[in-house]
């Protein structure tokens, strides 16, 4: 099916169903595949503009819309058979929860750094295997974990290698080697950081045993956050 969407206020993406790969919509989407649209909308209430976002899935070749929970249960059926087709947790999808024995598991499909989807699995879609069992006998022999539930989530305190980082607070350039403080987040299964300027941290939100790299501080700066933490 052939899509064509505003290049300047439009984007978006489709999901394949059986290998769960996202690709950027262009023109031609397949038959089966999940679709997420995003546009940007000037609200005049606001004196903003806005990031919509709609969701729909592709049959028969045509476009179905569907609100996200929709999309979000067939998400889970084509996860729930990616999983005992192949054994394996599929492409950017990790298990967001602990695993409990007899209870459902709840994984996040994290498509971009801004949508993530939560899925569940149960016992009766996996045709009566228990899911923690099934899942942790997949995590075991993954080369890394697909977890999201035991990952540091420490910020992170150092002096800028370069001038090219831009606070995520003000929008600003942070100078090389002035102080630069790492909100973390998780990409997929990679750690990053979200850098800010010292002063536009809201320090009175954090303790001193979550920030790493204090030590490597000179005295007198380490002296300086040291106080803003306890204030």
């Amino acid at each position: 099916m052939k899509m064509q969407l505003d290049s300047e206020n439009e984007w978006g993406y489709f999901i394949d169903p059986q290998s769960f790969q996202v690709v950027e919509i262009i023109d031609e989407i397949p038959d089966g595949s999940f679709v997420v649209i995003k546009e940007r909308e000037y609200i005049d209430d606001i004196d903003r503009t806005v990031i919509q976002t709609s969701y729909g899935i592709v049959e028969g070749k045509k476009y179905q819309p569907l609100n996200k929970r929709e999309l979000t249960k067939i998400m889970s059926t084509a996860c729930t058979d990616y999983i005992l087709s192949s054994n394996r947790l599929p492409p950017k999808i990790l298990v967001e929860k602990e695993l409990k024995q007899d209870k459902s598991a709840q994984l996040a499909f994290i498509m971009t750094n801004y949508d993530t989807f939560h899925l569940r699995i149960d016992k009766n879609s996996l045709g009566g295997l228990n899911p923690a069992e099934l899942i942790n006998s997949i995590i075991e022999k993954e080369t890394f974990k697909p977890t999201l539930y035991d990952r540091e989530e420490k910020w992170k305190i150092e002096y800028a290698k370069s001038g090219r980082s831009k606070c995520n607070s003000c929008g600003a350039a942070i100078e090389k080697d002035s102080i630069r403080v790492g909100e973390p987040y998780f990409f997929e299964t990679y750690l990053n950081y979200r850098w800010n300027h010292e002063k536009c941290i809201f320090w009175q939100r954090l303790e001193k045993d979550d920030i790493k790299g204090l030590d490597l501080l000179d005295d007198s700066d380490k002296v300086r956050i040291e106080k803003l933490l306890d204030e």
